[in-house]
């Protein structure tokens, strides 16, 4: 049986080592002879003898391979840091160009600054001149009364064209020390070349220079407020009884950069109690952007009655712009103002009722008296 097995493992090996040497196949021709072990250390001589040639190849196919490789990881390398340093290049570019940008804008800033403080210095300079003119041509007036009757008349023709010539103010701030309340010529506008315009000041009330901008009074004939677009836009009414002063030149006014304005809304119920609100920041744009109310920081008595107002635009029974789509503020109140969605918190532009009864189309302040038709309201504002 041993020597049957040993005839087969021989002839396998004669056919696996068919390409293997003399001396190979001359220990294969004593393998009949051999123990098991020892045929398979044979074999494995073989194995060894024929795959080292093999090994030697692919050895040096990874050993060539790695190199390439390396190579390869080096270039890239090198690359990368090209890269990396054309890219530190344009941060420290883009760096220096953020800190000029940042000091450019620094002296903008600061020559901003400077230039708004000379106008306000200028504006200051302005109105002290007037003031000190006024009181020349008062002592003028006092001097000249004591001289002949035809020198004492032309003392008084000079001194009041020379109040004639005087530039009118940008409001009711600017007029001389000691002014009454009363009708006066100011400029709203910040050019010189548009003509004055009359305003109401009064300058009586919480320290006076209030530029007047609404009255609504007890008092006939009676001022319908229920009007169109143009007419809130140029303005209506007698400034001595019912007014309405003008949109534009509330814009005009508030839309200078170098003053700030307060609104003050002082109201008056049928039985005699007042209340007041005030307001710091007031603001009109442009008729191009519908004449928006911008007003901030509520103090007094009456409650926040323009708290839904704010940024929104002023609309007429002509053109509705208060972003309610199903209904029309200025048209159900039967006056103009500045209506939320809601239709808002008052309506000083409403229809004048006597008595003081409930009425949504009335003149009412809803934080203070709800829908109660308030007797009297004044809005009036100046510079803080």
């Amino acid at each position: 049986m041993a020597r049957g097995w040993r005839g087969i493992l021989v002839s396998t090996l004669l056919v696996v080592s068919a390409g293997c040497s003399a001396a190979q196949q001359q220990q294969q021709a004593a393998l009949p002879s051999a123990t098991a072990d020892e045929v398979f250390t044979i074999i494995a001589r073989a194995v060894q003898q024929e795959l080292r040639p093999v090994v030697r190849k692919l050895e040096s196919r990874v050993e060539s391979l790695n190199n390439r490789l390396t190579l390869q990881m080096e270039e890239l390398s090198s690359q990368l840091s090209g890269i990396t340093a054309r890219l530190d290049s344009q941060l420290s570019q883009l760096s220096e160009l953020n800190t000029q940008l940042n000091e450019q804008k620094s002296q903008q800033e600061e020559t901003a600054a400077t230039v708004d403080g000379n106008v306000e210095r200028l504006e200051s300079n302005v109105t002290w001149l007037e003031n000190q003119l006024t009181k020349v041509i008062g002592l003028a007036n006092r001097l000249d009364s004591q001289q002949s009757p035809s020198a004492t008349q032309e003392s008084i023709d000079r001194p009041a064209s020379e109040v004639k010539q005087l530039p009118p103010p940008r409001d009711c701030s600017g007029l001389p020390v000691d002014s009454p309340s009363g009708v006066y010529l100011i400029r709203p506008s910040s050019d010189s070349q548009q003509p004055p315009v009359e305003a109401y000041c009064d300058m009586d009330t919480a320290g006076g220079n209030w530029t007047v901008i609404q009255r609504r009074d007890d008092m006939t004939p009676r001022q319908d407020f229920n009007l169109g677009w143009t007419d809130y836009k140029e303005g209506f009414g007698n400034l001595t009884k019912e007014f309405w002063w003008g949109l534009e030149h509330l814009f005009q006014l508030t839309s200078s950069n170098h003053r700030r304005y307060e609104l003050r809304i002082e109201l008056q119920a049928f039985d005699g109690s007042q209340r007041y609100a005030t307001y710091q920041g007031f603001r009109i744009s442009s008729e191009e952007d519908g004449y928006t109310l911008s007003v901030s920081d509520y103090s007094g008595t009456a409650g926040n009655g323009l708290k839904y107002s704010v940024n929104e635009k002023f609309s007429t029974r002509d053109r509705d712009q208060d972003g309610w789509s199903d209904v029309h503020c200025a048209q159900g109140r039967q006056g103009p103002w500045w209506y939320d969605s809601g239709c808002g918190y008052s309506n000083l532009n409403g229809r004048y009722r006597d008595g003081g009864d409930e009425d949504r189309t009335g003149i009412w302040w809803y934080t203070w008296r709800k829908f109660e038709s308030l007797k009297k309201v004044e809005m009036k504002i100046r510079p803080t």
